[in-house]
């Protein structure tokens, strides 16, 4: 029973990491495209731009809780969901 458990945690914590890779690869998609169509500050563009590079590394390092929080933070200043 035990080791039935945990091959079943394993598939839970594989199949949650896999949805935060695909939201973050999303959410960097969405920057991008409102980055260029959006009409906002220069210094707001900047740091929507430094967001987006400090989300991308985060996801990349595999550290998708915090890329989320970042690319939020960059959404937010776009006023995009």
């Amino acid at each position: 029973m035990f080791k039935a458990l945990s091959v079943s945690f394993v598939v839970c914590v594989a199949s949650a990491t896999g949805a935060f890779a695909g939201q973050c690869k999303d959410d960097i998609a969405k920057i991008d495209a409102a980055i260029v169509t959006t009409k906002i500050a220069a210094d707001k563009k900047q740091e929507v731009s430094d967001l987006r590079e400090q989300a991308v590394q985060l996801c990349g390092a595999g550290n998708e809780d915090a890329a989320v929080d970042v690319t939020a933070q960059a959404k937010t200043i776009l006023n995009i969901e």
